[in-house]
């Protein structure tokens, strides 16, 4: 199998799968143990930081993040428990994992401040900037918060209104235990709506575009790495 121990795993209920539920919701968790037959000993899944004891028999479609990149395979849960400090599924994959090509991507909630700058059609073709008398951090932005952060956009909070479409830049850092590192991301916007009782703040989704394999798979382990070190919260564990 080409799943291994330590690998990121998403779950979302079969049925809502099927539906292509615009509202399903995604559990993520950790692989602990791979056994034999095809079952997986992993941590209980967590959402919006609440550890989830998901039901016996339930059917779940499973994404896993791997070395050799997504597979997929459905699953039942089989089994859960406490060891320890520590709440444990042990799942049945229904058949070996296959490679899949796209998945919509886990929502981390996060708060950070990040720089949204539109840009031109030129700069979009190209990725370079019109101006480069001066770094391209150091260009005119608009300033937001980040709400949520994917290994495929970004929602955030910002004044400055935008259009649907638009394409824009959007700057942030994330601070990992190694140092920050800095990403520089084309993006467009997929929604921008007047945030209720915030006054002239709207809330804004968007979707990276032409994201190096190495940002995305950096995101993508800060949110692991960030998820991970919630769970040790919630169980009272300092790593």
């Amino acid at each position: 199998m080409a799943v291994s121990i330590g690998n990121k795993i998403e779950l979302v209920k079969l049925e809502q799968v099927i539906r292509n539920d615009p509202e399903k919701k995604v559990y993520i968790s950790k692989v602990y143990d791979v056994m034999p037959n095809r079952m997986l000993q992993i941590a209980m899944p967590i959402l919006e930081g609440k550890i989830v004891p998901l039901e016996v028999g339930g059917k779940f479609s499973a994404c896993f993040y791997t070395g050799k990149g997504l597979l997929a395979a459905n699953c039942t849960v089989e089994k859960r428990y406490k060891s320890g400090n520590l709440f444990y599924l042990e799942i049945k994959l229904l058949a070996e994992p296959t490679k899949v090509q796209r998945r919509e991507f886990y929502r981390y909630s996060i708060k950070l401040d990040c720089q949204v700058r539109p840009i031109s059609e030129k700069e979009f073709e190209t990725g370079i900037p019109e101006d480069t008398s001066v770094p391209e951090v150091n260009l005119p932005s608009n300033p937001a918060r980040m709400l949520d952060l994917s290994g495929g956009g970004i929602r955030l909070a910002q004044k400055a209104a935008l259009k649907k479409n638009e394409h824009v830049k959007v700057i942030f850092v994330l601070p990992f235990p190694e140092g920050p590192q800095r990403f520089i991301l084309i993006a467009r916007v997929l929604s921008n709506t007047l945030m209720e009782g915030k006054g002239e703040v709207y809330e804004q989704r968007m979707e990276f575009l032409r994201v190096k394999s190495e940002e995305r798979d950096s995101i993508v382990r800060f949110i692991f790495e960030r998820e991970r070190a919630d769970r040790a919260k919630e169980s009272g564990i300092n790593r």
